[in-house]
């Protein structure tokens, strides 16, 4: 037949000794079950920090780009205002 006959195993891995009903469980098998659990808290939040570290990225380069447009457009902003002063001063010095 097999296994451990002779041992007076059954495989179990209950103690019936220490039982103090049928809703005990080792030391063992509970602290495994709170490592499993850990585990897939400890995954799930590496998880959200991975995604809010590339979130952090991302609008670290939207401000970067925002910042760079603004620039921009401040510079074309001046550049208008030079055209319309030299408009001006010339069209001035044409009625002198």
């Amino acid at each position: 037949m097999g296994g451990n006959v002779g041992s007076g195993s059954n495989g179990s891995k209950r103690s019936h000794e220490d039982s103090v009903g049928s809703s005990a469980r080792p030391m063992g098998r509970e602290a495994a079950k709170k490592k499993g659990k850990k585990k897939s808290k400890d995954a799930s939040l590496e998880v959200v920090e991975k995604e809010w570290v590339e979130f952090k990225e991302i609008k670290v380069q939207e401000i970067e780009q925002l910042k760079e447009y603004n620039l921009v457009q401040q510079e074309k902003n001046r550049l208008k205002k030079m055209k319309l002063y030299v408009k001006l001063s010339s069209e001035e010095h044409l009625d002198d």
